[in-house]
């Protein structure tokens, strides 16, 4: 009896030493368990850091290369003088061209254009010229808005052919005279009026036209009627 009480009894100095090394091993655990994860958010905290550093160098480097250059804010025909809000300054990207634009800091209004420039469009330093063109005429004409392609618009650049008028087209047949006439060729448009038209009346343009064609083209106003034609 009593040996059978002794058997089942617990050492409790044997009891306390096994808890207790369990308990270390526990805390091993976990201490190396909560250093592993640590380390790793250290390793991403760090991998974002480096990262957001080389994307603030590109950019700073990217930006950089930005340079203020001159673009139209709308068409511009050769011979128009640039007019202050004809143009405008614009920040752009130009590693390998930039010498062909001329830089914000120069200023152009007053300068006379040499080529059409399209709206938007960087203004070419070979685009301008500060005297003049002495070749090119005003000429205004006037004809109804269908006769004219929707997208022309100040600095368009057009062909102008004729049809003749009803009262010449007969004896133009007498004569195996082809009606319909090319009249000037890559004129540019250098302004139009259209609150007539808006009351049913013909727009008003202001064409650009060559010295040696200005007599020819104002010949034919009797006897044409004019047709714009744009290519794309």
């Amino acid at each position: 009896m009593c040996a059978d009480y002794s058997s089942t009894m617990k050492n409790p100095f044997t009891d306390t030493n096994h808890e207790k090394s369990q308990a270390i091993s526990g805390s091993r655990r976990v201490k190396k368990q909560w250093r592993w994860s640590f380390d790793f958010r250290l390793f991403v905290g760090f991998t974002l850091i480096v990262a957001s550093l080389i994307s603030a160098y590109v950019i700073s480097k990217s930006t950089s290369k930005m340079i203020t250059v001159w673009s139209a804010t709308t068409d511009l025909a050769p011979g128009e003088m640039i007019e202050e809000s004809d143009v405008t300054i614009t920040k752009v990207s130009l590693v390998n061209k930039a010498e062909f634009y001329l830089d914000g800091a120069s200023p152009i209004v007053g300068s006379y254009v040499l080529r059409p420039i399209r709206a938007s469009e960087l203004v070419p330093a070979f685009a301008l010229s500060e005297m003049p063109i002495s070749d090119l005429h005003k000429v205004p004409i006037s004809l109804p808005s269908l006769r004219i392609p929707h997208s022309v618009s100040n600095g368009s650049i057009v062909d102008v052919y004729g049809v003749l008028r009803s009262s010449t087209a007969s004896l133009s047949q007498v004569q195996n005279q082809n009606p319909t006439k090319k009249l000037l060729t890559g004129v540019s448009v250098d302004a139009m009026n259209m609150d007539a038209s808006k009351l049913g009346g013909e727009t008003g343009l202001t064409l650009l036209v060559p010295t040696g064609e200005v007599y020819s083209f104002i010949s034919s106003f009797a006897d044409y009627e004019f047709i714009l034609v744009k290519s794309e």
